[in-house]
């Protein structure tokens, strides 16, 4: 009998990629990134995780996050 190949959790992907579970689950949403679903659970293969990662990478860049003027701007 053959080796199954290892299916991947929303949770694992989700940390594997730095980013939460919800931005997971919004790519499937809106993006229809490819996964299974058994009942409720969500997997990925190592080739979905892959697309996903190429498709997101500039998603997935760590870049600072601003959130309005510098402190002491005079603006």
């Amino acid at each position: 009998m053959g080796k199954l190949d290892r299916d991947y959790t929303l949770s694992e992907v989700a940390e594997a990629l730095g980013m939460s579970e919800r931005w997971v689950r919004d790519r499937i949403r809106l993006d229809g990134i490819a996964h299974q679903r058994y009942g409720r659970g969500i997997r990925f293969t190592a080739e979905q995780v892959a697309a996903l990662r190429s498709a997101h990478s500039h998603s997935l860049a760590k870049e600072p996050v601003t959130t309005g003027p510098a402190k002491g701007h005079a603006g």
